[in-house]
Formats: structure tokens, sequence, C-alpha cells
């Protein structure tokens, strides 16, 4: 919700201000622990977990406060919408935005600090590096036992780490947010400028699509399976590609360079940043690229593949208009694919000529190939559709309001 975007970035760093306010305004937010204080903060262990917030303070008073002399609701509602107001002044009181589908980041649940995401999630990302040196330790110490607890918690390691990435993907073809009403000043949406939408696409080049290096640990993987790190990895990494090439971000990047012009972040730049992040290497002067990079690029192949040539899907029932654009790809949208495809391909052939690692050749080779198919109808490989599951849970969330806590472990399969 978007009572914890509010909160200064810097405050949730601040132990005296955590004491008081907690990390977050609400309980509402769900946000399970102040994943971006620092040690030297010196925040009491107590401190960084949520409890009752002034939003939550502020919302039981305007749901249940006795209104002396009204009688009807009509007569309540001059005091109400008096209350209401305090929003205004104090921004750690608003809830959301009606019609908002997704565009705000400053909305998710889970997020600490998330007025500046790019920042946050950075130094939850540090933390994250911490807790990996210290999952084999912090679970082996009862001897005999399997290594059950090492496995949920390395699997839940990399789910927070995509979360964390997933929030900063939520910037690009967002808005700034707040509900109004007839009678009060400016405009509902505002566009995030376009500088903070392209650093974090580069943000997530550096930290969710490069090799994440700090989480791959023999000392943890060969004590829960033979089998499995190069899967985790890949399913975390897909999880973050599909949401930030989810459509209906591209529908709002298309609609933004329509209305905002070049104040607008550009589609065909959003494409292209990504392109460079999951193709990097192949600019180097000798390419060579890792097994979890050619899973990624692969991804990167599928998505694109489906944005061209998945059959159309139905809107799930109930769900109102605004979220459509998840499951529809645009004609705009197909162009810039085939663009972005013809020019992977161009430098795939040119990177093919300057590596001497075989396994790296006979990726790019199968590269190669697999865009001819994909921009070829009559030879793509079979599409899945949407596997957007970043999308999906959002619908879930609204068509299920009760699945407030969804389960982020990254698993092997």
């Amino acid at each position: 919700m978007k009572a914890s975007s509010m909160y200064p970035q810097e405050k949730v760093r601040d132990a005296a201000w955590v004491h008081k306010m907690g990390h977050t305004p609400t309980l509402m937010d769900y946000s399970r622990f102040n994943y971006v204080a620092q040690p030297e903060d010196n925040i009491a262990v107590e401190d960084l977990v949520p409890g009752i917030g002034p939003y939550d303070e502020w919302a039981t008073m305007w749901g249940y406060k006795p209104i002396p002399g009204a009688r009807t609701p009509d007569d309540e509602r001059a005091t109400l919408d008096q209350w209401a107001r305090a929003q205004d002044e104090t921004p750690w009181f608003r809830f959301s935005t009606d019609g908002s589908a997704g565009s705000d980041p400053g909305e998710i649940t889970e997020a600490v600090g998330d007025a500046d995401a790019i920042k946050s999630s950075g130094l939850g990302l540090l933390n994250l590096k911490r807790v990996a040196k210290m999952v084999v330790p912090a679970t082996t110490n009862d001897k005999g036992q399997p290594y059950d607890d090492l496995a949920e918690l390395y699997g839940r390691m990399l789910g927070q780490w995509t979360l964390e990435m997933n929030h900063v993907a939520a910037i690009v073809g967002g808005y700034n947010t707040q509900q109004k009403h007839i009678g009060q000043a400016g405009v509902r949406f505002n566009l995030i400028p376009k500088a903070h939408q392209a650093d974090a696409v580069r943000f997530l080049s550096e930290n969710a699509f490069a090799t994440p290096t700090w989480a791959i640990d023999k000392e943890i993987l060969r004590r829960i399976e033979p089998i499995g790190a190069l899967n985790r990895v890949r399913n975390a990494q897909n999880s973050v590609l599909n949401n930030l090439l989810n459509s209906a971000r591209f529908a709002r990047l298309i609609e933004q360079q329509a209305l905002d012009g070049d104040a607008a972040y550009q589609p065909g730049d959003f494409l292209g940043d990504v392109r460079k992040a999951v193709w990097t290497e192949l600019g180097a002067p000798n390419v060579k690229i890792d097994a979890y990079r050619r899973n990624l690029q692969r991804s990167y192949l599928d998505i694109a593949n489906n944005k061209l040539n998945a059959p159309p899907q139905a809107v799930p029932a109930g769900l109102p208009a605004q979220f459509a654009a998840l499951f529809v790809t645009s004609g705009d949208e197909k162009a810039f694919y085939r663009s972005e495809l013809r020019a992977v391909k161009a430098s795939a052939i040119a990177a093919i000529a300057k590596t001497t690692d075989r396994t790296t050749k006979v990726h790019l080779e199968s590269v190669r190939d697999q865009v001819d198919k994909i921009l070829d109808p009559d030879r793509a490989p079979a599409a899945s559709g949407n596997t957007n599951r970043f999308a999906m849970e959002l619908v879930e969330l609204y068509l299920n309001p009760t699945s407030c806590w969804p389960d982020y472990t990254i698993k092997p399969d």
C-alpha cells in the first residue's frame, strides 16, 4: 500500500524513528522485516519487525471514532472528509489510488524504504550477502538432523532477492499516485521521471541479471541437492525478467511516450537497455557466457517468442479492464520485439567469430537459429502464453484479497 513509500527512505535506518514510528506505518503493508537496516544502524532487534503504526491508528480513528450529533451517514460525511484530508499533510496516511492497476511502485506490499526502491534494494542486497555467509552455521547445529532447514532458508533467501529486485522493476513505466476527488488540486497520476526509470533498469542489469555469485556457494548447495543451482537462479531471474517485460508495463510506456513526449522513458530505449543487460557479453573482445547467463538469455528468447507467437489469452473473469494489458501484446510491442531480436541475432553472429569457448559458440549458434524461427511464424517454437508470475500474483491478490502472504521461496523446479 502507499503508506510505506511515504516514509523518507533514510528514516527506516534511523533507530529513534524506527522505534517510535516503525519501519512501515502500517501492518497492512505486510513488510515482514526491515531488510534495509544495516548493522551499523544499531536498530534494536525487536524494532526490525512491524507493529501497529501511525496509519493503523489513524484508520481506526476514521472508522470508529464517534461523531457527536451525527445521526445518519450523510451527517458524518463532512467530518469524515475533513479527517481524510489529513493524508495531504501526513502522506503516510495514504492507502492506494483507485484504478492504479499496479502502475504505482509505492503501492507494492512487502516493500521497505520504497520511497527509493533502488537505494533500499541495494541495501537489502548487502544484507542478503551477509545472510548467505550465515545460513550454513545457522542451520547445522543440531547434529543428526537432515538439512531441511538449510534448504528452506536458502530458497527463501533467493526468494527475498527476487522480491526486492521486483520492487525496482515496478519503477519502469510507473506513476507516483495520490487518491483524489473532485475539488482537490492536481492530477492523480504523475509520471516517474525517465532518468529514474532508466536507473532502475541499470540497477537490475547489475544486481538481478548478472550472475549472483554471492548466492552460489558449494558449501550450501552440495549439502541440499546434487543438482538444482542453475534452475534456482534461472527461476529467480526469470521472475524478474518476466515482470520487467510484462505487456502492461510496455503499454504504459507507449502511452507515456504519447502523452509526455521526450519527458518519457522511450519504449525503444527501454527494450534496448534490457537487451544490453541480458546480452552484455556479446560486445566483449573474447566472448564467454557462463551457464547462468545462457539460461537468462534463453528466458529472454522464450519471452520474445511468447510476445510474438502465443495465441491470444482471455482476460480472467471478474478482472477490471485496466488489468487487460497484462494479457495483450500490442502491435507496437510486437514491432519492437522483432527489431530487438534482429539486433540480438546480428550481435550473436558477430560474437560467434570472436569466441574461443566451445560451449559459448554452440549457444550462440543456437541463439541465431532460434531467432530465425521466432521471427518466422511458420517455424516458430510452441509458445506457452503469458508466464509472468508477478502479474498472475497481482491478479490473484485482486481476485482473492485474503492471499496477502505469498510464498516467494525459489525452488529448483
